[in-house]
């Protein structure tokens, strides 16, 4: 005798066993829950069914999946403290879609060493993220993280406080490593947009070729591989906010001159595409004297009078090595947490070694070294023994100055010695040396550079 099978009740027991398991139509309402999915989001008897799912689950994402199509696998899923992994699909028939089904259970192909590797991985998606939207629209310095008990930098935080606060391009100069990234993130963190876009762009990491594009931004077609609906550029992007660009003196002389125009007509020709207005601060740094480039041809005159409103020459460390011992302890600080060491500051040996050093990559080099130190001690104070290689760097620079008795040197010597009896002679005005030296008075600024003058 054949034996009835109840169809309905063997899809019912093979649902419970599944685990969490529910079942929405195509307008999100629920065809069925196992009772594992209940207990879960705490859904008492008799349960929902014909009611939308989001009022009882609002965290679930099952009615995404049916209006994207696009179905998501072992993907994480937080609720009350709890991670699961979670399974969306489509229901179909042919290629009509029916509804969704989300469950979980125990028996995931996931074992926990695979979900250590796709927790890592999402962190690190995340933290690539937040480090991508700090770089682009947010700012990671201000200007208390300056250290500093230097008086002429000092003073130029106090004026970089005032100057922030106005619309007025900003043109900062420096060796590299000084920190002229901080001074430009200090500028608009101070300023009325700090609420805004803070958008940098580097001059020189991006290809003549593309940073126009980057710079301006392009309209759909506007070239072969153009992205389908343009994109904008950094410019644009920056709408509203501030626009750092970085070692503008890496930009060609074509480019300058669409700079020029965007600077002082506040408008950009997007590549392709409709002028448009912007309203943008532009904060601009550079590592070469610019006003040498003018010069010599190398960077448009009207375009540095535009963009040098403001000047904000921030001094090498060579010049202010009383700061050395207050960034020295910072470094170790911060050394020690990031690597879990124990060093509790440096020997005076070592830090006479330190203060004795040029510093010709300036705070990036001093923190360098000091990191480097830390891997020749484990705890303790550091020695001079730990600085093996700035010993070898400084014995190389004084046998160089011993062998350099020529023409050249004498006569750098000589216009160092002019330049101090000038200044003397003016008592220190500047303007008034630079009339008694023949010499412009910017070039008198890029001597007194060269010559490690105050």
């Amino acid at each position: 005798m054949r034996q009835n099978i109840n169809f309905e009740s063997i899809a019912k027991e093979f649902l419970e066993s599944l685990g969490v398991v529910v079942i929405i139509d195509t307008d999100s309402r629920i065809i069925y829950m196992t009772e594992k999915y209940a207990e879960l989001f705490h859904i008492s008897k008799p349960y929902p069914i014909g009611k939308k799912l989001s009022e009882y689950v609002p965290e679930e994402k099952l009615s995404d999946v049916i209006h994207t199509g696009k179905e998501s696998v072992e993907e994480f899923f937080e609720h009350n403290g709890k991670t699961m992994v979670i399974n969306r699909l489509l229901i179909r028939k042919d290629k009509a879609i029916l509804g969704g089904v989300a469950f979980t259970s125990t028996s995931s192909r996931l074992t926990m060493k695979q979900l250590e590797n796709k927790m890592s991985f999402l962190n690190k998606q995340v933290q690539f993220y937040k480090d991508n939207y700090f770089e682009n629209t947010g700012t990671k310095y201000n200007i208390d993280q300056i250290i500093t008990q230097d008086h002429e930098l000092k003073k130029l935080i106090a004026f970089t406080k005032r100057a922030a606060r106005t619309r007025s391009a900003i043109l900062i100069q420096g060796e590299s490593g000084t920190g002229k990234e901080l001074f430009a993130h200090s500028v608009h963190n101070l300023s009325e947009r700090a609420k805004m876009p803070f958008v940098i762009l580097n001059c020189a990491a991006i290809p003549e070729t593309l940073l126009e594009s980057e710079l301006f931004g392009y309209a759909e077609g506007a070239f072969t591989g153009a992205l389908k609906g343009g994109k904008k550029g950094k410019i644009e992007q920056a709408d509203g906010g501030t626009l750092l660009l970085d070692e503008i003196n890496s930009m060609s002389l074509q480019l300058q001159a669409k700079l020029l125009r965007v600077v002082q007509e506040k408008e950009i020709q997007i590549i392709g595409g409709q002028n448009k207005e912007i309203d943008v601060r532009f904060v601009f740094t550079t590592n070469q004297d610019l006003a040498e480039m003018v010069r010599k041809g190398n960077f448009r005159e009207d375009l540095y009078y535009r963009i040098n409103v403001v000047e904000l020459r921030i001094p090498p460390l060579r010049q202010r090595h009383g700061d050395i011992p207050l960034l020295v302890n910072h470094f170790i600080e911060k050394l020690n947490e990031e690597l879990g060491s124990h060093i509790t500051g440096l020997d005076q040996r070592a830090l006479d070694l330190l203060e004795s050093y040029q510093w010709p990559g300036n705070i990036r080099e001093l923190e360098n070294m000091i990191e480097r130190a830390f891997n020749y001690a484990n705890s303790g104070e550091l020695s001079i023994e730990d600085f093996e290689r700035l010993r070898l760097k400084i014995n190389i620079s004084e046998n160089r100055q011993e062998h350099s008795l020529t023409l050249r040197a004498a006569r750098a010597e000589a216009e160092r010695l002019a330049i101090l009896r000038a200044l003397k002679q003016t008592r220190g005005n500047k303007k008034k040396a630079a009339e008694l030296l023949d010499i412009d008075r910017s070039l008198l600024y890029d001597k007194m550079n060269k010559y490690h003058m105050r």
